[in-house]
């Protein structure tokens, strides 16, 4: 049985017009940190990721959402995009620092995955972490990931993590958020 979504939070498309506040949530040092080896992305980087993820749509189950709870601007982003094999995508999800703790990039990653898995032909989800970012890798052990490589990034060694269409998937079920 698959639970019900989490109220009054939902995950929209991403478009052109989000490119600015997106930057401005990826400034906070506590998610470039990581998110983008220590250095805080220029503008027309983030407007560029955007416009690849609305090309990237036209494959079912990938694309860039953005979450919010109808209280204000929102608060954090998801994106799911080729992996560079055909059946693989890649999972990649930020959250502003306040809202941290509380869940939300666990059922953020879930919606997405079990989407994509439903929709697309896609059967499996990979996702890295920075071998220091240990909240990252909580995320993708309560989706069920399983350790897939070492990998190397800029900032020094990571991991990479991977959840196939096959595998059990997260136990307990995360709450869906609501997706447009």
């Amino acid at each position: 049985m698959a639970p019900h979504p989490v109220p009054n939070w939902r995950l929209r498309p991403a478009t052109l017009d989000d490119a600015g506040r997106l930057h401005i949530l990826t400034r906070e040092p506590p998610v470039y940190r990581f998110l983008f080896d220590g250095t805080p992305p220029s503008e027309a980087f983030i407007a560029n990721r955007v416009a690849q993820a609305i090309a990237h749509r036209t494959t079912p189950g990938l694309g860039m959402w953005l979450l919010e709870n109808g209280a204000g601007p929102y608060l954090g982003c998801i994106e799911l995009r080729p992996s560079g094999s055909p059946r693989q995508a890649e999972i990649t999800y930020l959250l502003h620092p306040a809202t941290w703790g509380q869940g939300l990039a666990t059922r953020m990653a879930w919606t997405i995955t079990a989407q994509a898995f439903q929709l697309s032909h896609i059967d499996a989800v990979i996702a890295g972490h920075d071998i220091p970012n240990h909240q990252s890798r909580k995320v993708m052990h309560r989706l069920g990931m399983r350790f897939h490589q070492d990998v190397q990034y800029p900032l020094g060694a990571g991991a990479e993590y991977i959840l196939q269409r096959s595998d059990p998937g997260p136990t307990p079920r995360p709450a869906l958020i609501a997706i447009e």
